[in-house]
């Protein structure tokens, strides 16, 4: 967050001047991204090699993992590395078009003897924040209203992402229990289930019907099977 941003920027300014070249071109090849999503974690095995990559401005070539059993073999030219909390991915550019590509799906990477030259315009932050704008365009999103109760909304935002913010701000005063109401959006029906079952009793699902339903329908076989 700002903190972080504060204390990097404290870092800068006390780095000799011989070294800033080395920290400007840190930044232009490795970005963290601390808002998370809800891409599952995986190994990435290939992480040291497509980072000397990276470093040495030379060619990778990747066979990458694809829905229905495919694996095409790609040269890709790195431009940059993003954490994602923790999960790591890699822009770069292939055939012309700047890409990103999830590490985890990398099944082989290796350095070849050519080198690029990278755009002198081009900036690692810059192309992220826009790729994932337009990846959170297109998401599906399934929004449902909830009951939450004063003791779950302090994790809500390590629970479901930080963009919960906005509507915990945003939300109306407090019921006579102390429990607010808000919206949440999720990508799926199932997605929205399974995540508000973790939730317990801290969260009562008002809308959509069917989802309140198969909640209600999910706890009592969950109870069923507890007391049988």
């Amino acid at each position: 967050g700002q903190e972080l941003q504060a204390a990097l920027l404290k870092l800068s300014a006390a780095l000799p001047a011989t070294r800033r070249s080395d920290e400007a071109q840190v930044r232009q090849r490795i970005h963290l991204d601390s808002v998370g999503w809800s891409e599952t974690r995986a190994p990435v095995p290939h992480l040291g090699t497509v980072q000397r990559a990276l470093w040495a401005d030379r060619k990778l070539r990747i066979t990458y993992s694809l829905p229905f059993d495919t694996h095409p073999e790609w040269q890709i030219e790195p431009y940059g590395l993003v954490a994602k909390t923790s999960i790591w991915y890699l822009v770069g550019a292939r055939d012309g078009h700047v890409g990103v590509y999830r590490l985890w799906q990398v099944l082989e990477a290796a350095i070849l003897d050519e080198t690029f030259a990278r755009p002198a315009d081009f900036a690692l932050a810059a192309f992220w924040r826009a790729w994932c704008a337009a990846m959170e365009g297109r998401r599906p999103r399934y929004p449902v209203t909830l009951r939450v109760a004063p003791a779950l909304v302090p994790f809500l935002p390590r629970l479901v992402g930080d963009a919960v913010r906005d509507e915990i701000e945003g939300a109306g005063p407090p019921d006579a229990e102390g429990w607010i109401t808000m919206t949440l959006v999720f990508e799926t029906f199932e997605d929205a289930r399974d995540r508000i079952l973790g939730l317990g009793r801290a969260a009562e699902v008002l809308q959509p019907v069917a989802l309140r339903n198969s909640v209600l329908d999910y706890a009592r076989q969950i109870v069923a099977l507890y007391d049988r």
